[in-house]
């Protein structure tokens, strides 16, 4: 530092600082209706900052309204999903209802001999080794159903009969193309006797001790229950003779073509009496 400088230092601080007060008080000045030089100077620093601030309050404000709005529009949607699933599933339910009535309609009007004696239920799985064997439906012993009550599709025809196990909600179908599964038939034509017997593994049937001699049968004609069994009413319709063979020397090999047709077991009828205790 040059020795002048440094020898009146104190001088030339204390002339700066006097420097600095007059320009201040300078700055302070009124001009007039105009604001001071010291007004001017802060109002060009803190506006933008006091605009800045401003704009950044805004925007959180703008956009805690628009959260609080999703939120609601959210719950709202929420809200009608699950309105709208409740009401698919009553749609489900009444149409259900309204198919399982309709049902009811049409087989009591395809059974009108057995109305009242009879129970429609809906099937609800099928035997996993053999499709051919049983099946099970929703009525059970609650429902009056037990063993050797005869099962028909909607048409009336013959397609089993219910067979153990049978629970309180649940029961299981014989069908009519189980090994071992039988009925007493005769023809409607010739009126031959025989037993009808099943095929599981073709899914057809049998019908058994139609002697050799016997030549009134032909193909054709339909097997219908005769009651002399006392597990199926007389007159149910089982199926059609498909061919007749020589068979065994003592008895004919007579194919049978069941009415069982899975593509329309949707809805069987359980008669709730068995043939002998039927008028």
């Amino acid at each position: 530092m040059p020795r002048f400088l440094k020898d009146h230092r104190a001088g030339l601080v204390l002339a700066g600082l006097l420097v600095a007060q007059l320009t201040v008080l300078s700055l302070q000045v009124p001009l007039g209706d105009e604001p001071s030089y010291l007004e001017q100077a802060v109002f060009f620093v803190l506006a933008p900052v006091e605009h800045a601030v401003h704009g950044a309050f805004a925007a959180a404000g703008r956009l805690w309204s628009r959260y609080v709005y999703l939120r609601r529009v959210e719950v709202q949607n929420q809200q009608m999903r699950d309105e709208l699933f409740h009401l698919r599933q009553e749609n489900i339910l009444l149409r259900g209802e309204v198919e399982r009535l309709t049902d009811v309609r049409e087989i009591e009007r395809a059974l009108p001999d057995v109305h009242g004696a009879f129970v429609v239920a809906s099937v609800i799985g099928l035997d996993a080794a053999n499709v051919y064997r049983s099946l099970v439906i929703d009525r059970g012993a609650r429902d009056g159903l037990k063993p050797n009550l005869a099962v028909l599709d909607r048409a009336g025809h013959l397609i089993g009969r219910i067979a153990n196990p049978v629970a309180p909600r649940e029961a299981t179908v014989q069908l009519i193309t189980d090994d071992n599964f039988s009925a007493n038939v005769r023809s409607s034509a010739s009126r031959i006797l025989g037993q009808l017997a099943g095929e599981a593994k073709n899914g057809r049937c049998a019908l058994r001790y139609v002697l050799a001699t016997e030549d009134r049968l032909a193909e054709g004609e339909e097997l219908v229950t005769t009651g002399f069994d006392r597990i199926f009413p007389a007159g149910l319709k089982a199926g059609q003779v498909t061919s007749i063979a020589p068979g065994s020397s003592l008895f004919r090999k007579i194919e049978v073509r069941p009415y069982l047709d899975f593509r329309a077991l949707d809805r069987v009828a359980v008669l709730t009496a068995p043939a002998r205790e039927r008028p």
